[in-house]
């Protein structure tokens, strides 16, 4: 820094030094912070991935843990090993029924307050089986004298809930149906006479032996399974990803395994017994899905998981995020124009009384000097009678830009009228502010405004004020600088009136 420099540019300089370094280090700092969080926005991504892999491998693995099972009984097992037990299986079959019908109740009413078709074709489903499978409860204990009529019913119930399931995933997302439709009675009771149908008809078919019950028996559950497999491949393609919706596929996967083990095992043998145990498995997981839905939104298709919900929060929260940062942007810029001059884009009156205040009890509190310059162009009117009230704005901005050049960087401008300014000088005495207002009525009266193909010279006559010497609040600085002001002004114009001891004058 050169020694010769005036005062006030060696202090603009180590400030503009200080402010730079400081800029330069928030920056870097900023820097570092956003690097840091790219990785680790990197590194989660990864982590997303590799777990989301190893979650759909998991539910694979339990999709396919009943296969194991069927696998196992059926090459390592006896097939000849029986488990004939009449009446614990009547007894877990009316359990069934029991359960069948508590649970189509709990979908019909989830049905009743969402009007999701979707659950119209679940509860379907589940009345369905239910209905049709009761005659193979009632059935059990005569399983000797009419086997194939009691084994018929139970493939039966499953192909009426694997074709209500496919349809119903066909009706996924389609509109609610209105309340007054829910509770009709004719589709209820259309629904409850084609069940009856098809109960009536099973046993007219299986005891008429139109054709072989055996090959009966055998279709129905390879139909069934065919549906639920294409059930299976309807949602894996469509990538419906909907938490209960998951739940809803791996109830098919389980049940289209039952029907597998149906198809190869004899009555009363293990591997029967075993294809009842993962149907119901089957059963009391779809169940738990509807029994969840009942208990949250009743609504299969806006349940969402605790990933689901935690990524709702995180866009939330960037979207809250971003709104704050909008709002403290407006706050800011409305703040900003409530403190600036709408022309000239110093600060207003307003913005001058409230600093000047904090600055006057600062250079008490620490006894530091403060100065007030009360400036005033000269023959302003002139300009605007001449050249128009727009030409008058383009000068005042001008003005104000060439007097924001002299000044120091803490030095506050401020426009208090129509051509009236005012600066606030820290750190400064009553020569130092003389120093200040003749820079700048030097640069004023050397200034050259181009106004379209005139050139318009404008002067400033100036007050200064000491804070001390001439009063100990503002109201009275400001009344020394505007009486010293209009001193200026009687002395000519286009001078600087600092105290009765410092006058600084140029002949215009």
């Amino acid at each position: 820094m050169k020694k010769g420099m005036p005062w006030w540019n060696r202090l603009r300089t180590s400030r503009l030094l200080m402010h730079g370094g400081s800029a330069a280090q928030r920056f870097v700092d900023s820097w570092k912070r956003d690097a840091e969080a790219d990785t680790e926005r990197q590194a989660d991504a990864v982590m997303r991935r590799l777990t989301g892999v190893y979650l759909y491998l998991l539910g694979v693995l339990v999709a396919l843990v009943p296969l194991m099972a069927i696998g196992y009984l059926t090459f390592f097992q006896d097939p000849a090993l029986r488990f004939e037990a009449h009446g614990l299986y009547e007894a877990t079959s009316m359990l069934a029924i029991v359960l069948g019908a508590f649970v189509t109740y709990v979908t019909w009413r989830c049905y009743l307050t969402s009007g999701e078709v979707f659950l119209r074709w679940l509860t379907l489903a589940f009345l369905g089986f239910t209905l049709i499978y009761l005659p193979h409860a009632l059935l059990s204990q005569f399983s000797d004298e009419m086997m194939h009529l009691f084994i018929a019913y139970g493939p039966a119930s499953r192909l009426a809930m694997g074709a209500c399931f496919l349809v119903a995933l066909e009706r996924l997302g389609a509109p609610a149906d209105p309340p007054e439709a829910r509770r009709r009675p004719t589709t209820w009771g259309m629904a409850l006479g084609i069940i009856l149908a098809i109960d009536l008809g099973l046993a007219a078919l299986i005891l008429g032996s139109v054709v072989p019950a055996e090959s009966v028996i055998q279709g129905m559950e390879a139909l069934a399974l065919a549906l639920l497999v294409m059930g299976i491949m309807v949602i894996t393609l469509r990538r419906i990803r909907l938490p209960l919706m998951i739940i809803y596929l791996l109830s098919m996967a389980v049940f289209a395994q039952a029907s597998i083990a149906f198809m190869i095992s004899d009555l009363w043998s293990h591997l029967w017994w075993l294809a009842h145990a993962i149907f119901i498995a089957g059963f009391f997981l779809l169940s738990y899905g509807v029994v969840h839905a009942f208990h949250t939104t009743r609504s299969f298709s806006t349940v969402y998981s605790q990933a689901e919900v935690m990524q709702q929060l995180r866009e939330q929260q960037t979207r809250t995020q971003d709104a704050l940062g909008k709002l403290e942007t407006t706050n800011t810029r409305l703040s900003q124009q409530a403190a600036t001059d709408w022309l000239t884009g110093v600060a207003n009156r307003r913005q001058f009384v409230r600093q000047a205040k904090r600055e006057l009890a600062r250079a008490k509190r620490y006894g530091t000097s403060l100065s007030l310059l009360c400036l005033d162009l000269d023959h302003f009117k002139k300009v605007n009678d001449a050249h128009g009230h727009e030409a008058g704005d383009q000068v005042l901005k001008q003005v104000a830009s060439a007097m924001q050049e002299s000044l120091r960087p803490h030095d506050l401008l401020a426009r208090v009228g129509g051509e009236e300014f005012q600066v606030l000088l820290p750190e400064a005495d009553i020569h130092q502010a003389g120093e200040v207002a003749e820079r700048i009525r030097s640069t004023l009266h050397d200034l050259q405004i181009r106004l379209r193909d005139k050139v318009v010279k404008i002067t400033v006559s100036l007050g200064c004020a000491q804070m001390g010497q001439d009063g100990d609040d503002m109201d009275s600085l400001m009344r020394i600088g505007d009486q010293r002001l209009y001193e200026a002004k009687a002395l000519g114009r286009d001078r600087v009136v600092a105290g009765t001891d410092v006058l600084h004058s140029v002949q215009g």
